[in-house]
């Protein structure tokens, strides 16, 4: 698509297609004329130009904003650091274990540690635990116990709780199943597109696919989904999996309820990821073409993206990392962000212990710590991934390049068809 830009005001055309505008502070899409087009390129008219400028400096009442204030209302755990799969793009030391292989967390260690954040949750709120291995469903028990602890105290304070969890799915036994469904647990399976790509990206610990025992666990998952919050697949892609058209194909061929897409935090090739980018709007042109908005939507992203449109919601921290949300590992540490466990420069505290002085590093919001300010991006992307950042730069502020290309990119993708689904031509 062609772009063009003045201040807030970012402007696209495809083809014959009627050009469409983006408000980026007020996250407003509008079809605008050809001669409104025409004039943020040479900008001959005066009135047309005063039209263009009114419209920049509007400040729309109805825009929500997206700073966070810190009030942790997340916790992921790593039940285990052990995983069964040796994936071969694994960002957690290549087996899970983060460079720390731990068999089980403590549960005795980890109640208290819990309920010390649940006590600071106000009445009222929701309170997420979101499970992380490793494989965690190597620790089923575990589970239950931490979920069943986490409910009782919520129902004490009139919280509610919500869990949710990332598996391999190899492992869906009875026992699992049982887990899963009494906590009502939002699921989301990792697997990488159809066998002959499955089994390559994502081995068992023998060499061995793993697809097979994906789809078995799968197929139990779809089973029982309407005891389930949420059923989700996932896939990496890097210069080793390039074909998310194919995957695409295929997580349609499965009973779930959403798909994601994601390029892999330690890629850093420009060719994949402008590939990737461009399988994207594939993905998108072929889901929108078959189910329309439903369809695109069943894509992670997209979904984001347009929820944020239809309410006008800013989003000032692309995720809440030190802010909404701490890991802590399979030993009781705490970090911001699941990627960085091990890394003893990025641990903010251990049991319930926390170093605030650190966490003060988090509390600007990641527009302004990443110098997001020039970009008509910022509202929807909120900064960047900082772990991505700090892969590519060696700082987590300052931005990768690649992650804002591709971003951008994926934005504009969504308001076209955003302008599609709601605004008439």
């Amino acid at each position: 698509m062609e772009q063009r830009r003045f201040k807030d005001i970012v402007a696209f055309k495809e083809g014959q297609n009627a050009p469409m505008a983006f408000h980026a502070r007020n996250l407003e899409v509008a079809e605008i004329s050809e001669e409104l087009w025409n004039q943020l390129e040479n900008g001959s008219d005066a009135s047309l130009q005063a039209q263009i400028e009114a419209w920049e400096l509007e400040n729309s009442p109805e825009v929500l904003r997206g700073k966070s204030t810190r009030n942790i209302r997340q916790l992921i755990l790593n039940v285990t650091q052990i995983c069964n799969l040796k994936c071969t793009y694994c960002a957690a030391g290549g087996d899970g274990s983060y460079g720390s292989p731990q068999t089980r967390i403590n549960v005795e260690k980890t109640l208290p540690q819990i309920k010390f954040f649940l006590e600071r949750i106000a009445e009222g709120e929701t309170f997420k635990i979101q499970f992380l291995g490793g494989e965690p469903l190597l620790y089923p028990d575990g589970i239950q116990e931490i979920g069943n602890y986490v409910r009782m105290i919520a129902a004490e304070r009139n919280i509610t709780a919500q869990f949710g969890i990332v598996t391999n799915g190899t492992l869906i036994t009875d026992r699992a199943l049982e887990v899963l469904t009494s906590l009502n647990m939002g699921v989301t399976v990792s697997i990488d597109g159809p066998a002959e790509i499955n089994d390559r990206m994502r081995p068992a610990k023998n060499g061995q696919g793993s697809t097979a025992m994906t789809l078995a666990g799968l197929k139990k998952l779809a089973a029982v989904k309407s005891s389930l919050r949420h059923l989700g697949v996932h896939g990496v892609f890097n210069t080793e999996n390039t074909d998310l058209v194919a995957a695409f194909e295929f997580y349609r061929s499965l009973n779930v309820d959403s798909y994601e897409f994601t390029f892999a935090v330690d890629e850093n090739d420009d060719d994949s990821n402008r590939l990737f980018v461009e399988q994207m709007n594939l993905v998108a042109k072929k889901a929108y073409a078959e189910d329309g908005e439903q369809g695109l939507r069943k894509i992670s992203l997209f979904e984001k993206y347009f929820d944020a449109l239809d309410k006008q919601q800013q989003t000032e921290n692309h995720c809440g990392a030190g802010k909404s949300f701490l890991m802590i590992d399979a030993r009781n540490g705490v970090f911001t962000c699941p990627w960085d466990v091990n890394d003893k420069s990025e641990k903010v505290g251990q049991g319930t212990i926390i170093n605030d002085s650190q966490l003060e590093e988090y509390a600007a919001p990641l527009i302004e710590k990443n110098n997001c300010g020039n970009c008509w991006a910022r509202f929807m992307c909120g900064g960047g991934c900082m772990f991505i950042h700090k892969q590519a730069t060696g700082n987590k502020h300052k931005k990768d390049g690649q992650f804002c290309y591709r971003t951008r990119s994926l934005v504009a993708t969504a308001l076209k068809y955003y302008k599609h689904s709601r605004i008439a031509s």
